[in-house]
């Protein structure tokens, strides 16, 4: 009786992972990587191996990063530790990281996962978003706010910058000359748009302050779109 065909799996099985298969040594370096190293990291494997894993980690993730290294190095199990990288071309990559230590071959074995798209859309949905056509404000999770368009000037203004924004600055986004304008008017336009949110979505608030002597801050994360 004839055996029926077997399927045999592709030499370079390796090369068709959506994950990168890293092994790094007691001195942190990268012993070897397999998988989609390219494809996450932004660098071929050889630009990596025999080079410390913690330079291409996005420097303000370098002390946490060690920390997480220690603790699988005594013997913990790591499941789901997110950090950042740097990619060669400069983009910061977000990777979700399962690890464990082997004693036998003092290595540490990780698989490596891009979540940057996953990162990227939970932030969003957590971000305010100010759209200019139509002039709207959206909400977290919430449906759009129509706004006059100096309403809309108002927030344009607060959300370039995470500091304070002047009340001059606010003035000149509005058309108008800081020296001959009643702040009052501008006291009231931001009165009127706070109720306008409470109106639209009851229970929530603007996330705006007023700070004294230094004018206002939008204080949450505010993205501008289209």
């Amino acid at each position: 009786m004839k055996k029926p065909p077997t399927s045999t799996p592709p030499v370079d099985v390796m090369n068709f992972l959506l994950d990168a298969i890293c092994v790094v040594d007691a001195q942190g370096r990268f012993v070897s990587i397999t998988g989609a190293c390219e494809q996450i990291f932004g660098y071929p494997p050889e630009e990596m191996i025999g080079k410390p894993m913690i330079d291409f980690v996005f420097e303000e993730d370098r002390a946490r990063t060690l920390e997480a290294v220690k603790r699988v190095e005594e013997g913990f199990l790591q499941r789901h530790f997110e950090n950042r990288y740097l990619r060669k071309n400069g983009e910061i990559v977000t990777i979700l990281w399962s690890a464990r230590w082997s004693e036998t071959d003092q290595v540490r074995v990780a698989v490596a996962r891009d979540i940057s798209e996953q990162t990227q859309a939970e932030s969003k949905a957590h971000c305010w978003r100010l759209s200019n056509s139509p002039p709207q404000l959206i909400p977290p999770a919430l449906p759009p706010i129509l706004l006059s368009a100096q309403d809309h000037a108002v927030l344009l203004a607060l959300a370039g910058s995470a500091e304070a924004v002047s009340r001059e600055v606010i003035v000149h986004a509005l058309g108008g000359d800081f020296r001959y304008y009643d702040q009052r008017r501008l006291d009231t336009q931001m009165r009127r748009l706070r109720r306008k949110v409470e109106a639209a979505c009851p229970g929530l608030q603007l996330p705006v302050a007023t700070l004294r002597g230094l004018g206002y801050r939008f204080y949450e994360e505010i993205e501008v779109c289209q």
